[in-house]
């Protein structure tokens, strides 16, 4: 007679599984946001996170948040994030890296432009069965 606690049922794995993938989606959601989006900026509206701080140490900051960005990509295709998105994100961070590292405008690009955002923003339509060509905004307004 086979054991049984060594067996797990399969909606159990199932389930299991999903939380992980939920799990992992908000971990990596808290970093995007701490490198794009953490800090308001009184009296502008506007946000910023790590990414536009750490772009202007000259360099050292860039390859930083590059790595981090580089970092959400890989737990994003461990998700089983299609090929397809993954070259978009990686696009986005070899865009943001390489402008970024200009004197400069650079610094003011990084202010503006934000991949790690724009990366969860592919990884949650992903996630979320939605169509890679359709603008997340447009995505959360079907869902409603």
């Amino acid at each position: 007679m086979p054991s049984r606690s060594n067996s797990v049922h399969p909606t159990d794995q199932h389930i299991a599984d999903l939380k992980g993938r939920q799990e992992a989606q908000r971990r990596l959601q808290r970093i995007a946001k701490l490198m794009d989006s953490q800090i308001r900026v009184p009296g502008l509206g506007l946000r910023i996170g790590a990414d536009a701080v750490l772009g202007l140490v000259p360099g050292f900051g860039d390859i930083l948040t590059g790595a981090i960005g580089a970092y959400l990509i890989y737990e994003a295709q461990r998700l089983g994030v299609p090929r397809s998105a993954i070259v978009r994100m990686v696009a986005n961070i070899a865009v943001d890296t390489a402008i970024g590292a200009i004197p400069l405008f650079g610094d003011v690009w990084d202010f503006f432009f934000r991949s790690n955002d724009r990366n969860m923003q592919i990884l949650a339509r992903h996630i979320g069965g939605l169509p890679l060509d359709v603008p997340y905004e447009d995505a959360a307004k079907r869902r409603r």
